[in-house]
């Protein structure tokens, strides 16, 4: 089976590079992108494996392209498909919002907090944390404006969740009391009259 992987940018995969010659240019317009491929042992690994390198510059100074090693941007691709450098780097990159999608899931959503050790236990908290977040997802879909449906959780939470409120009790009826100066009360209105409004 064929495999494509991110490998974090170490002096040691520099080191390895710094012989390489014979890079190859596939875009050489504003932004010049070059590769090549080599076989690397990581210290981890059991045996070398064919990785591709892509490194990227910015153009400057009347077309003039300034080639100092600290201007290239390096990325490191681990894969035992038989692609060239910027194929591979290609293909991984269409999975870039996936990655986004896991590292929200972590951070917003805390997926990767074990909560026992009781396996079935972990199992049902991890589902409920998965259903939040896919609730979450097709609440902005369907009940927010196009700017906010990009807000991660925690950008949602700073914007419309963390507002200084208090709970009044009146003629048996608790209301929740949202301070004067919060300024996307409208925005928030509108977004609870969508959510009534769903099936």
């Amino acid at each position: 089976m064929g495999y494509v992987g991110k490998l974090k940018w170490t002096n040691r995969l520099q080191d390895a590079i710094s012989t390489c010659n014979h890079w190859k240019r596939y875009v050489d317009e504003d932004v010049v992108i070059e590769g090549v491929a080599l076989i690397y042992q990581a210290t981890t690994w059991k045996k070398p494996r064919r990785v591709a390198i892509i490194r990227k510059a910015e153009r400057y100074d009347l077309d003039q392209l300034q080639l100092y090693d600290f201007l290239w941007e390096y990325e490191a691709i681990v894969t035992n498909l038989d692609w060239s450098p910027i194929d591979v780097w290609r293909f991984y990159n269409q999975r870039a919002c996936v990655e986004n999608s896991i590292k929200e899931a972590k951070n917003g959503f805390s997926i990767h907090a074990i909560a026992s050790s009781d396996f079935e236990a972990n199992e049902v908290d991890m589902l409920i944390k998965l259903f939040t977040y896919n609730l979450f997802q097709r609440f902005k879909k369907d009940c927010c404006d196009p700017i906010h449906q990009g807000f991660t959780i925690q950008r949602f939470r700073q914007d419309f969740l963390q507002v200084a409120g208090i709970l009044v009790s009146h003629s048996r009826t608790v209301i929740l009391k949202i301070a004067d100066s919060f300024s996307n009360r409208w925005i928030l209105e509108q977004m609870m009259v969508r959510v009534a409004q769903l099936e």
